[in-house]
């Protein structure tokens, strides 16, 4: 059996030739008289094919070194790539997951060849010998080759996901005719292919399974060449740290025994997904080249000399509408329109951006409370934010064992400008704790800069049961520590409504010398995640049994939200106005001061207490 050096473009299907026209690459019915074709008509697809005599269909395998076609030169170097953890990311339809499976072919051809299990080419056929007859064969003439085995894993989660994905991508590529397929739907299965090429023998094998919910225990034992995570950004981290122990496992090691040490590794884990979630590990592994390298120069440090280092590759595939968008000449020209269309009506904008454009966006939870109001091309900076050196900082606090920091300034103009954050949701943290690292993010980010004041939520005032002082609390140890005074913040009493109003004031500001009314530096990823998806609305039933919507507090996003709300009142007056509601109002300073909480109209005397919030006194 030899591969097929004439097949062409890969996709255009695998021909099934007739053994008495074998080469020809005709019809199916070819040789067969009309009878033939009659009685055939009366035949099933399964009982048709299971009388049709056919050359192995492994003969059809494309020549990997002739010209292949490539949805674009992203998924080509993917292709070519021998790296140890490799992943590619690109929209829905551009062809990453079908050169995924091609590639497979040629990690199997580019296999080293066996130093001890032989084979001698007689009389057209490839026949095993014992490498004591290698000599003899050689000085008769006959080319002698080892043998090249390749094992790929193919894993998911469950086997619903292996048949209702993975499967049929792989059989678009690897028909089950091509060779023996074991194992039934729901199940595990393996797909052994043997076929030649010049170089001598190749056994291909394909296996699939599913780690269920325990991977380590699933993995136990799994010996292959290369692992395959399709659609890896839905699979755990841990997969990639056990399954780097499992590849390079297929053959033995007597395998390549002989060659060089350079040639004696060969293995890998490759992957597609879909832009993912910030969260997500693969952003993580593959989104900061910085930490890829740190990350392959770690899993190298104790390798063997001449061994070549770990190299973890990522290829990213332009998303639709930027130039260079790849495979769309295999597409309609309606085929991204329909997907943007159809997520429109569904209300996913988020999808859009993610599985189209090609862009890292945030899953939504939820609606979010500032879909109207946020814009990320309007309010979120593309470069980082650079601190006015004359202009002091104010910090809004959100207490708790996972408290919240926003560093900000506020500018003579009324627009805000927000440069950092600090929140450890993975973390518990006592007060004493989270002062000392906003002191130091105080001391990295802005060492020469005064801090105005910080604003605290009305529950920061209570005492604390882990302080040694019985008269100390949560925003009192967090400014001792951070070395800055903290005061609470009591305009609107902690209501949710002036404190949601005080930053749509803010968002809604108009745009004025192209400066927003609120700026927010693009390392303030907890800010921006709540802002487009996470920061949501819930249905809360109140003491009279009717229903209202109030800020989810079930995502982490929402403790820094709060500390942005508190912060944001510090411009505002106690009636609920603010310099974005009146901006020509006399008396609008930046650096003023929130009136005394018992004085609505900040003026000395007695008064109505009228709130205009509240007017009721709820």
């Amino acid at each position: 059996m030899a591969l097929n050096l004439a097949t062409g473009q890969w996709g255009g299907g695998w021909l099934i030739r007739s053994t008495a026209h074998e080469g020809q690459g005709g019809d199916v019915g070819a040789g067969t008289d009309g009878a033939d074709i009659a009685n055939w008509e009366a035949l099933s697809a399964k009982e048709a094919l299971s009388i049709l005599e056919v050359e192995n269909p492994a003969d059809n395998l494309p020549d990997i070194s002739s010209e292949i076609s490539f949805p674009g030169p992203k998924a080509e170097a993917f292709y070519w790539s021998d790296d140890d953890v490799v992943g590619i990311q690109g929209p829905v339809g551009s062809g990453k997951t079908t050169t995924l499976m091609k590639s497979r072919l040629r990690r199997a051809v580019m296999m080293p060849r066996s130093m001890s299990e032989l084979y001698a080419l007689v009389n057209g056929f490839w026949q095993p010998i014992s490498k004591a007859e290698a000599t003899s064969y050689r000085d008769q003439g006959y080319e002698v080759a080892g043998i090249r085995r390749y094992k790929v894993l193919f894993i998911r989660e469950t086997y619903r996901q292996l048949w209702s994905t993975t499967i049929p991508s792989y059989l678009e590529t690897f028909p089950k005719g091509m060779g023996t397929w074991s194992g039934g739907r729901g199940d595990p299965v393996t797909h052994v292919i043997r076929f030649e090429d010049e170089y001598g023998p190749i056994e291909f094998t394909a296996e699939f399974m599913a780690f269920g919910d325990d991977i380590i225990a699933s993995m136990r034992g799994v010996q292959t060449t290369d692992i395959v995570l399709n659609e890896m950004d839905t699979m755990p981290v841990e997969i990639l740290t056990v399954g780097i122990g499992r590849i390079d496992r297929y053959p033995a090691r007597e395998h390549f025994a002989g060659l060089p040490i350079n040639l004696q590794s060969y293995g890998q884990i490759v992957g597609d997904f879909n832009a993912p979630d910030e969260d997500n590990w693969t952003f993580t592994v593959f989104h900061d080249e910085e930490q890829r390298i740190t990350m392959g120069e770690q899993l190298s440090a104790e390798l063997p000399d001449g061994v070549d280092p770990i190299v973890i590759q990522f290829y990213n595939q332009p998303g639709y509408g930027e130039e260079g968008c790849e495979n769309t000449q295999n597409l309609s020209p309606s085929y991204y329109p329909r997907q943007i269309a159809s997520m429109k009506l569904a209300g996913r904008g988020d999808m859009i951006k993610r599985l189209v454009r090609n862009k890292i966006t945030y899953l939504k939870v939820g609606d979010p409370v500032w879909e109207d109001e946020y814009n990320s091309r309007i309010h979120v900076s593309d470069e980082p934010l650079v601190p006015e050196p004359r202009i002091p900082l104010r910090i809004g606090l959100d207490q708790g064992f996972k408290g919240a920091a926003v560093i900000a300034q506020y500018m003579p103009t009324h627009r805000w400008r927000i440069y950092a954050e600090l929140h450890m949701p993975k973390k518990r943290l006592m007060a004493v704790a989270f002062g000392k690292l906003l002191a130091d993010l105080l001391d990295e980010k802005f060492p020469n800069h005064r801090v105005e004041f910080g604003l605290g939520d009305m529950a920061g005032e209570h005492g604390s049961s882990t302080a040694a002082d019985e008269n100390s609390t949560w925003n009192l140890l967090v400014g001792r520590t951070a070395g800055f005074s903290v005061r609470p913040q009591r305009i609107g009493t902690n209501r949710i409504q002036p404190r949601l109003e005080a930053v749509r004031a803010m968002l809604d500001a108009p745009v004025e010398r192209g400066q927003p009314g609120l700026l927010i530096d693009p390392s303030c990823k907890f800010l921006i995640r709540g802002f487009e998806a996470r920061y949501v609305w819930a249905e809360e039933i109140d003491k009279n049994g009717d229903k209202r919507k109030v800020p989810n507090k079930q995502f982490t996003e929402a403790n820094v939200h709060d500390a942005l709300q508190y912060l944001t009142l510090s411009e505002h007056r106690a009636d609920g106005t603010s310099p974005q509601s009146f901006p020509g109002a006399p008396g609008q300073r930046g650096s003023a001061r929130p009136p005394h909480p018992g004085n609505l109209k900040g003026q000395p005397g007695l008064n109505t207490r009228y709130d205009i919030l509240n007017p009721y006194g709820d």
